[in-house]
């Protein structure tokens, strides 16, 4: 792994300026064209080179906009290095899925030396689904990463936030909003912003109303006066908040309830203090 890790830091020095000029479109070369020190990736009938990231470990939702893409004929991965020196053996990159937690996957290749000097062919048995970024993590603390994403970018981000039973919401609104800032004029994505944003509500207003209710229990629980005084004090204060934050929430037939009990029963137990 040392030796891995080695070559990996080498191989971002060596490829660092030129990444450093390339535009977000893809740049689709054939074999031959290959002049410019870097690391390709096969697409279906070209190479498409990675896409530089700075100030950051990984690839993620706000870099979809910048980096390249490419369609794939299968799963299967070919990629092509050119360096200023030589490689052995074997090279690891990373792979993540769009996801809403950062989950990696190791890809080992097979280094093949072809006949122009210090080019090389990466093969792999490894196969990797589409909706998938390969890169190169950062090395050296240069914070820096090069990357490529697997896939039609927009196709597979719209397809990711139409599972809308992803969790947590929070995370999946947030990287939401960054995925419209990569692609503003997809109207798929800018159409799923407010159905997440209702879903978001909805959490935040099930998780406020379910404190409330917690605490009605521990209420109808205890035999203690001066304790169930604090609890519908508390409960008061809380519907209060919720009513203003919620008009139409739905449970008013509960929320009447514990109204009507809290305006009968509370005078009562303070007169027994």
């Amino acid at each position: 792994m040392k030796y891995h890790l080695k070559m990996m830091a080498i191989l971002l020095l060596m490829i660092s300026n030129y990444s450093q000029s390339q535009t977000t479109s893809n740049n689709a070369l054939s074999l031959e064209e290959i002049t410019q020190i870097g690391v390709y990736v096969k697409g279906e009938k070209s190479y498409v080179p990675f896409s530089h990231i700075n100030n950051s470990n990984f690839p993620e939702f706000k870099h979809l906009g910048a980096i390249n893409s490419l369609q794939r004929a299968n799963k299967q991965l070919e990629l092509i290095v050119y360096i200023e020196s030589s490689l052995e053996s074997q090279l690891t990159f990373v792979s993540r899925k769009l996801s809403l937690v950062i989950k990696t996957e190791e890809i080992v290749f097979k280094v093949s030396p072809l006949d122009k000097k210090n080019m090389y062919k990466l093969t792999t048995t490894a196969k990797i689904e589409d909706g998938s970024f390969l890169y190169l993590p950062n090395m050296g603390g240069w914070n820096q990463v090069y990357a490529v994403f697997l896939g039609n970018k927009e196709k597979e981000t719209v397809k990711f936030f139409s599972d809308t039973t992803m969790r947590p919401t929070y995370s999946a609104l947030y990287n939401l909003q960054e995925s419209i800032k990569s692609f503003p004029k997809n109207k798929e994505l800018s159409k799923l912003l407010p159905v997440w944003k209702k879903i978001k509500e909805k959490e935040s207003q099930d998780k406020s109303f379910n404190y409330i209710s917690k605490t009605w229990g521990k209420y109808k629980k205890t035999e203690k006066i001066a304790q169930k005084i604090s609890y519908l004090n508390e409960i008061q204060r809380k519907l209060t908040n919720f009513l203003t934050r919620y008009p139409k929430n739905g449970k008013e037939d509960l929320i009447k309830k514990y109204q009507n009990e809290i305006k009968k029963e509370l005078p009562k137990l303070k007169r027994m203090i």
